[in-house]
């Protein structure tokens, strides 16, 4: 999700490798264009070498207060790594809680259906003010 409150996903049946970190990688380049700083979770799909090697080939220790934070700059593609054990600076957090929430008490019979509630409860989410996590504000 930007700043100013557009979102964007990529659909795949496959488990999630680091391929797949690359191709979303790829695919935000296309949809948003250069120049862009991404905050990621250290899920093994984006935090894996071949996805930090496609940006840059260094990786950099930020220290941000008393937290040290992983960063791979590239000439046109940054990526920030939240922190391990810290869901609360992750905006992608508050968007699980509200997936949780929609799926409480329902009953899902299939993979299609799955797939179509996934569509109707990613309609219903309340996007996040990332800034409020970014700059830990309320």
């Amino acid at each position: 999700m930007t700043n100013r409150g557009r979102s964007f996903y990529c659909w795949t049946d496959e488990n999630l490798t680091r391929h797949h970190g690359i191709r979303f990688l790829k695919a935000l380049r296309e949809e948003f264009g250069d120049n862009l700083v991404v905050f990621l979770d250290r899920a093994g799909y984006f935090f894996a070498n071949d996805v930090r090697e496609f940006v840059s080939n260094s990786t950099e220790l930020e220290r941000v207060e008393e937290t040290v934070i992983d960063c791979v700059r590239g000439e046109s593609l940054e990526l920030w790594y939240f922190p391990p054990k810290l869901p609360e600076l992750n905006a992608v957090e508050g968007c699980w809680d509200q997936m949780q929430e929609w799926f409480a008490g329902r009953f899902i019979e299939n993979l299609s259906q799955l797939k179509e509630e996934l569509v109707a409860a990613r309609s219903e989410i309340t996007v996040p003010n990332i800034w409020n996590y970014l700059c830990n504000a309320d």
